[in-house]
């Protein structure tokens, strides 16, 4: 290891274990003192470690290990992920997250001009924000930053998109 290195590992040894005192959330100012002694101990075994490389592929296959955990905390979705699935001639949904205890979705959906969505019974709560375009619903027009929530047994009439629409649903 070289001795920049060395240097950098005992800042970072000393800020994990509690150097940064208790400006740092999280941090146990009540355990300083024996994190300090502790450190002191570690420090010169900084020095003598080999320098060492990580495998190819091992952070990509860490990456993908995490991103495999169903019940993590936080689901996200890129831009560029998921898959756009045709619901209809002109519809296209995306999933972007789902629970799965209550099995409550978001998603996406990309409508073309000229679209429509048949009636419909909601189950549950539907949240509709509208992204870009426009939409029809009972003779009422949303365009982009509108919202709309069916409640749950609630019956969406037929919703048409004559110039097409991008819409966030959480249902």
């Amino acid at each position: 290891m070289k001795k920049a290195d060395a240097t950098h590992s005992a800042e970072v040894l000393d800020a994990l274990l509690g150097g940064m005192g208790a400006s740092l959330p999280g941090t146990r100012p009540d355990l300083a003192d024996e994190a300090t002694v502790f450190g002191a101990h570690l420090s010169p075994l900084l020095t003598r470690l080999p320098e060492a490389t990580p495998p190819d592929g091992l952070f990509d296959a860490i990456e993908a290990e995490l991103d495999a955990v169903d019940d993590a905390p936080f689901q996200s979705v890129r831009a560029e992920e998921g898959v756009w699935e045709q619901r209809s001639d002109k519809v296209w949904k995306k999933v972007l997250a789902q629970e799965t205890g209550s099995g409550r979705t978001m998603y996406l959906l990309r409508c073309l001009p000229g679209a429509s969505i048949k009636p419909h019974i909601h189950e549950r709560a539907e949240h509709l924000f509208i992204l870009e375009g426009e939409l029809w619903i009972d003779g009422k027009l949303y365009s982009a930053g509108d919202a709309q929530v069916a409640m749950p047994g609630s019956v969406h009439p037929e919703i048409t998109m004559p110039a097409g629409c991008l819409v966030l649903v959480s249902a």
